[in-house]
């Protein structure tokens, strides 16, 4: 009973917000001539008290795993409290408690992020291509390679550096110096800092922390199988397993859930500037398989296909890989059901073949039906079953999401369905 509450609760939710965001069309617009290289990082681990002050609106919002975070926004940690948040695919900051930050710039080739307070660890993998910049109130850390790098801001005017791993120039206004693998440097004073570089002294239990973790995404054997840019694949080795698909010729993973699950049923919908509606999951695996691949259905059981993994290979992250689906009056249509005329709205995963036509972007091209003014939209009934020469990985788009009828959709349990 709850849970039907809830789902009506949604559905009317939805169906509110989107008359509302007819209005915020030109907005909307402004956001998507905005770089289309937008990154968008995720909230990975949360202990205690985590607040996030959107960088677009100025709300405060309480967060969760798998919340996605964009330029501007603001993190804090309470008093025994801790983060982790996931720029990408290879840089991951976490915070102690009472710290504080703000994402300056995420793209696939700029990270810039500001430490306002507190104590924060920075992990830089191998695969890295952005240029960072980790920024203080009295200096700027630049590292230069893969490695581990702590910062702590006591004040306005002393910030110190430990190089765990790797090296780092760091800058103030008198100039840049390297600090090295083992080294710490403790910079004092704002107009005319001062600094000071010896050794770093031994590991505490933040330290440890933060390496274990580290080795968590190290040692995850599901890059194995699913493409190194896929943020948060290593959280699907401990909840389900691969297995060889010998009709695809290619593995695939199925996670360990109850019986009659389906996929995009346990999370909500959230609007995000540039990507609109975006799919946030309340499992904690929940990141790589709903932004990246497709699901399939074999053998009574759901299956995350990642696609190319080769190298060289850039995937597409998408807020969701779903087509939107209205019912009405008894019986069903498809179309987008987000409007008069229905009774209640769902939406179903992508198969692997399915054709799909993004719905965020800056191109106007890529928006077959405009989320922003989807009051205009009261029956799309147009029929196109994609088949196996459809788009597979959703890198170009041929035809709607948003009329599709799709593999997944014949599936017991593959459209999820809420009250209008």
């Amino acid at each position: 009973m709850k849970r039907l509450t809830y789902l009506a609760a949604l559905g009317t939710l939805l169906l509110v917000s989107l008359t509302v965001l007819a209005a915020q069309t030109a907005r909307a617009q402004e956001e998507q001539d905005q770089d289309s290289d937008t990154g968008v990082a995720r909230v990975s681990l949360i202990r205690g008290d985590v607040t996030v002050t959107r960088g677009d609106s100025g709300d405060q919002v309480a967060t969760s795993v798998n919340s996605p975070l964009v330029r501007g926004d603001k993190i804090v940690t309470g008093e025994k409290s801790q983060t982790e948040i996931q720029l990408d695919h290879s840089n991951i900051i976490r915070l102690a408690p009472s710290s504080e930050i703000r994402i300056a710039d995420l793209t696939r080739s700029v990270i810039q992020i500001q430490v306002a307070q507190g104590l924060v660890n920075y992990t830089v993998f191998k695969t890295n291509e952005a240029n960072i910049e980790l920024d203080t109130p009295n200096m700027a850390v630049r590292p230069i390679k893969e490695g581990s790098y702590r910062i702590q801001v006591n004040s306005p005017t002393e910030t110190l550096l430990i190089v765990r791993k790797g090296d780092s120039d760091v800058t103030t206004q008198e100039g840049t110096v390297r600090v090295e693998e083992g080294r710490l440097i403790t910079v004092r004073g704002a107009q005319n800092p001062e600094y000071q570089i010896a050794n770093a002294p031994g590991r505490d239990d933040w330290d440890k922390w933060n390496k274990d973790r580290d080795d968590v995404v190290n040692n995850a054997k599901s890059f194995k199988y699913a493409n190194r840019y896929y943020t948060g694949a290593q959280d699907l080795d401990s909840h389900g397993r691969w297995v060889y698909m010998p009709d695809d010729g290619e593995y695939a993973w199925t996670p360990y859930v109850r019986p009659g699950w389906s996929p995009y049923y346990s999370g909500y919908w959230g609007w995000e500037p540039y990507w609109g509606w975006t799919w946030i999951s309340y499992e904690p695996w929940g990141w790589a398989p709903y932004h990246y691949g497709r699901w399939g259905y074999y053998h009574n059981s759901w299956y995350w296909y990642p696609g190319p993994h080769y190298y060289g290979y850039r995937p597409l992250w998408g807020p969701a890989w779903v087509s939107f689906i209205g019912f009405g009056f008894g019986g069903h249509n498809w179309g987008f059901g987000f409007g008069y005329g229905y009774s209640s709205i769902g939406w179903c995963p992508l198969g692997r073949y399915d054709s799909y036509h993004p719905w965020w972007g800056r191109h106007n091209s890529y928006t077959a039906v405009n989320i922003t003014n989807i009051t205009n939209v009261t029956n799309v009934t147009n029929i196109n079953r994609g088949g196996r020469g459809g788009n597979q990985w959703g890198r170009e788009g041929y035809q709607s999401n948003l009329q599709a009828a799709l593999t997944n959709a014949n599936v017991r349990g593959g459209i999820t369905r809420v009250s209008a």
